[in-house]
């Protein structure tokens, strides 16, 4: 499985490489040899477009390694596939221009540049198509394909044959089954024969020859996973053990080892050594950026909210943050300042008696949210990630939805992937749950920039802000 996908990536190295050095290519012809108007002394010569040719590789290359689309490729729609190559031309784009801006060494032409933009999101999908039929073509001629078998034929081994069929990379044909039970209870599983039991193992597989066999035998049989896999040391295949998590919740699953000891880790943090790193100067770049750009409208709010109601200007409130810790957050004062003296802790509704006048203006239009900026600058929340709850809330959701602590595996975020797709306010739990799972185990630098570009653009403003 890994030479397959190390496989994968060196031919989409190679194959983006030649289709961007195709478009670039493409774009000049394009803006010098098809009659478009330029310069009459402008340089039309080739050469210095070729020099720069390695800098808008380089820079795309990025972009997708940015965006993640040299990892492992899960099934994804053609649609959402499209739009994160788009992305990545763009980011790639962008990327390009800020290393011209500083090489000197020759012209450039930006109606060159601004050919290219259209054009490399195609030569990016192309490549894509090309990689997608060479590694059909490789499967289908059954170049590079191992043979397998899977010992155990319940529900885990079922996934097990279902993960490899749909993995677009890994080149595994399975041959057969091996039921993990003394005797043989059914002839085939989708369409695989099943060819005798694992005890018989060292014949079968001795007659039937395979390259790997993964064990996928439920977890409430220990005795029989150890019996298979003393019977496997005395045979020259390569094993996999696909471990039963049903019912338990996993998160940035990964296998490390310990003093020889494997460790599975279950649930993990995505954002951790440089992704940290990179995603901790994004936030203070971008946080400084910010209160510099919105200073005066802060202040303006900041006196609104002192002229036309008693209390102070900043609300402050305990939230739960990276690892379950508590945190102090900032908010402008949008509610009077005994909002909840009779009530205790309860959720914002739609039209809050509790809420000022002003205040509703500032919670429509997320205005109350811009001092967390100061959250941000300090390291307590980040400019991405799940909206932090109350601890008293949070008790209560982890009752009824144990996989809710998940997100506290990261920093909490002013903005996030379930506020951007309308899950703010009194909106359903799970769902919003769902929408920062799936945040958490796709995360890369390129998501956290569609995020906040998005915010941006329609975020401000939502239906269930209040």
């Amino acid at each position: 499985m890994r030479r397959s996908r190390h496989l994968y990536v060196t031919l989409a190295l190679v194959i983006d490489t030649l289709l961007i050095t195709a478009a670039w290519l493409l774009a000049y012809v394009v803006r010098f040899h098809l009659g478009l108007p330029h310069a009459a002394d402008a340089s039309t010569a080739l050469m210095p477009f070729v020099k720069i040719l390695p800098i808008v590789c380089v820079c795309d290359l990025v972009a997708l390694g940015i965006l993640g689309l040299y990892r492992p490729p899960r099934t994804r729609s053609v649609f959402r596939l499209a739009g994160q190559l788009v992305r990545a031309a763009a980011i790639g784009w962008l990327l390009t221009l800020s290393a011209l801006y500083t090489y000197r060494a020759s012209d450039y032409s930006r109606g060159l540049l601004m050919i290219f933009l259209f054009l490399n999101p195609v030569a990016l999908m192309g490549s894509r198509w090309i990689l997608r039929t060479v590694m059909r073509a490789v499967h289908r001629r059954g170049w590079g394909v191992k043979r397998a078998a899977i010992i155990g034929t319940g529900r885990l081994a079922q996934k097990v044959l279902h993960g490899i069929h749909a993995d677009p990379v890994v080149s595994t044909h399975v041959a057969y089954f091996l039921t993990e039970e003394d005797t043989v209870r059914r002839e085939h599983v989708h369409d695989v024969p099943v060819l005798g039991a694992a005890v018989d193992m060292q014949r079968i597989i001795r007659k039937h020859p395979v390259e790997s066999v993964f064990v996928a035998i439920p977890a409430g049989k220990p005795a029989k996973q150890e019996a298979v896999l003393n019977l496997l040391a005395r045979l020259p295949v390569s094993v996999a053990v696909v471990p039963d998590f049903k019912g338990v919740v996993t998160l940035n699953t990964s296998v490390d080892e310990m003093d020889g000891l494997p460790v599975i880790q279950l649930v993990d943090t995505p954002i951790q050594g440089w992704n940290a790193v990179v995603k901790r100067v994004i936030d203070l770049v971008g946080a400084i950026v910010l209160l510099t750009l919105l200073a005066v409208p802060m202040l303006l709010i900041a006196a609104a909210v002192k002229l036309t109601s008693k209390g102070p200007i900043l609300f402050k409130q305990t939230r739960m943050g990276l690892g379950g810790k508590p945190f102090t957050i900032l908010k402008f004062r949008s509610m009077r300042v005994d909002a909840e003296d009779e009530t205790g802790p309860v959720w914002a509704s739609r039209k809050d008696p509790r809420c000022t006048r002003l205040g509703r203006f500032l919670r429509h239009w997320s205005l109350d949210e811009l001092p967390q900026l100061l959250n941000v600058l300090v390291g307590t929340m980040s400019l991405v990630g799940p909206r932090p709850e109350r601890p008293t809330f949070v008790e209560e959701f982890v009752e009824s939805v144990p996989a809710y602590m998940l997100r506290h595996n990261v920093k909490a975020g002013i903005t996030g992937w379930a506020q951007i797709n309308g899950l703010r306010g009194d909106t359903s739990l799970k769902k919003r749950l769902q929408y920062d799972l799936y945040y958490l185990d796709n995360y890369t630098l390129g998501f956290d920039l569609f995020i906040l570009i998005r915010t941006l653009l329609v975020g401000f403003v939502n239906k269930n802000a209040h």
